[in-house]
């Protein structure tokens, strides 16, 4: 079941979300983003290279990508998709609204879609909320209206 580079690249940066959700550290989770911009890059197909040859793919992430050129996914990430709600999840589509915050709001305000979100500032609920200002709630508002 091979993979696109593309297709590749959109696990590594899925996994580096949930790692962050999943209160990974900051360092792996730029490596994880930084691979996955060197794979969506590269000109070859992945499966005729040694992946560890594309800048920034180390032993840890190579073992992920090849994994994901065999079934299409790799066992730690669909690990993290178990573990990680599919509401937190599905916040990670608004831009401008980081893993760690998504988590948060789905957490403390069960906060489970964009929608779900745009009616959560709209009825006042983040109101008071640190880190979520009046300027990152009307951002965050016109993120959503773009989706």
């Amino acid at each position: 079941m091979g993979r696109s580079n593309a297709e590749v690249a959109e696990l590594l940066l899925e996994y580096a979300d949930l790692f962050a959700m999943d209160g990974g550290d900051a360092i792996r989770v730029r490596s994880y983003r930084k691979a996955a911009e060197a794979i969506a890059a590269h000109p070859g197909d992945l499966a005729a290279v040694d992946v560890r040859t594309i800048p920034g793919v180390g032993e840890a992430i190579a073992a992920k990508v090849e994994e994901a050129l065999r079934h299409g996914t790799f066992r730690r990430l669909e690990e993290l998709r178990a573990k990680i709600p599919a509401g937190a999840r599905s916040l990670l589509a608004v831009p401008g609204l980081g893993p760690r915050r998504a988590l948060r709001l789905h957490a403390e305000l069960g906060v489970d879609s964009p929608r779900a979100l745009a009616a959560a500032i709209e009825q006042g609920r983040l109101d008071g909320v640190r880190g979520f200002g009046p300027k990152t709630r009307r951002d965050l508002l016109e993120a959503i209206a773009a989706l």
